[in-house]
């Protein structure tokens, strides 16, 4: 396989036009099965019949300013994550709450370790560093692979342009990979795949060979759930030179190769222990002539566990108020017939909405317009357009997420 033909190199050949414009974006490669199908050189199973998550692949490179943010590819991508925490920061553990709601979320939870003091930028930089290596030797791999760009609204990572890779660093790694690339075929290894699980094809009869200590360590590395990337993180070596070890046991019989799933990411994680300690979810009603705006707030609060309830027209949308009874109103002020303000202090007057939460929206957030609001009886004001994290942190403030309502015990609620 010619490696300036690699997917590996169709990025390098990026990278300066990225740096040079400064670019904030994606960079995405997808291959495809006919492509897959087609290709001269593969990473394969013993049995050459490649597992599915192999025949269709996806690889995502995000960039601030022409700098590398984060890489991520299928399949393990939550295993490459664990591998380089437990490389570079052991004892972080990364908090998923609030829940990241945008891509990449490892980036975003490394930026939380940062400015929290949890993580130096030297150890989130590693982080990035390493994850990347992992998919740049896997995309050394590839070919026919199709490139797009997709550009992003520029944004200024602060303290954060720390951790971020140069050009420069992210062109060390893709000659890194093509070098560890070239080697693995050099040594006939192509045949295995780095993110398969070696497992003992016979283990009764190696127990009878060798010592119970010895087998008992061998058995637990060779488990049939250890990727050779792992085993390599484990034993403190090079994935090239695992694979190398083991490809005469391979070759064998000794030794097969297994595929294994992904494990869930910190944020499905939490979003099952969500649902199992607090099956309800609380309805936040955002109150907008703007169909952006609810659509906004959908996209913020659905995937941290709450149901959103969109209503454009106010005067109808009292009626649905009261109907659905929701947990936290966010209310814009300019809208057709009424305004915010006059339409809080009516909520007020009602017992339904005594003491909901309700939240006014606007892109006027001077002294004059937060005291208005708060004669009118607002809990609160959140500026136009509304941030993820702004967003957060308003509704965590209002709303205890962790605690359910307090349903009468012959509910039908918990019937």
């Amino acid at each position: 396989m010619r490696l300036d033909r690699s997917g590996c190199a169709k990025v390098a050949k990026q990278l300066p036009a990225l740096a040079k414009q400064k670019a904030t974006g994606k960079l995405i490669l997808d291959r495809p099965e006919q492509a897959m199908a087609s290709a001269d050189l593969r990473f394969v199973s013993d049995e050459d019949s490649p597992a599915p998550s192999q025949w269709h692949r996806h690889w995502e490179f995000y960039f601030c300013q022409g700098r590398l943010l984060y890489a991520v590819s299928d399949p393990h991508r939550v295993r490459r994550w664990s591998r380089a925490l437990r490389q570079h920061a052991p004892d972080f553990v990364a908090s998923p709450t609030p829940l990241p709601v945008e891509e990449p979320w490892e980036y975003e939870l490394l930026d939380r370790g940062v400015s929290s003091g949890h993580l130096s930028p030297t150890q989130a930089k590693a982080i990035i560093r390493t994850t990347a290596q992992e998919v740049f030797l896997d995309l050394a791999s590839q070919t026919g692979a199709s490139i797009k760009w997709e550009a992003a609204p520029q944004s200024d990572p602060q303290e954060g342009v720390t951790m971020l890779l140069s050009s420069m660093d992210v062109a060390q790694i893709v000659e890194k990979s093509l070098q560890m690339w070239q080697q693995w075929q050099e040594m006939g290894l192509d045949y295995i795949y780095p993110d398969q699980a070696p497992v003992l094809s016979d283990a009764k009869h190696l127990k009878t060979q060798i010592s119970s200590q010895s087998f008992l360590t061998i058995n637990t590395l060779f488990n049939g759930e250890n990727t050779l990337w792992d085993i390599a993180l484990q034993r403190k070596q090079s994935v090239l030179g695992v694979t190398r070890t083991l490809h005469h046991f391979i070759k064998q019989g000794k030794i097969s190769l297994k595929d294994v799933a992904d494990w869930p990411s910190p944020i499905e994680h939490m979003q099952m222990v969500m649902s199992a300690v607090n099956p309800y979810k609380p309805l936040i009603a955002c109150i907008d002539d703007s169909r952006i705006v609810g659509e906004k707030l959908e996209q913020i609060l659905v995937p941290a566990g709450y149901r959103v309830l969109k209503l454009q027209d106010p005067m109808q949308g009292v009626a649905a108020l009261a109907e659905h009874k929701p947990d936290l109103i966010f209310l814009d002020v300019v809208m057709p017939q009424t305004n915010g303000y006059n339409l809080c202090s009516f909520l007020r007057q009602s017992v339904l909405f005594r003491d909901t939460p309700i939240i006014i929206l606007t892109s006027r957030d001077g002294l004059i317009d937060r005291t208005r609001a708060k004669i009118n009886g607002a809990s609160d004001f959140l500026s136009k357009p509304p941030e993820a994290h702004q967003v957060e942190e308003i509704v965590a403030k209002y709303l205890h997420h962790s605690t359910s309502k307090n349903y009468p015990l012959d509910s039908p609620a918990i019937a």
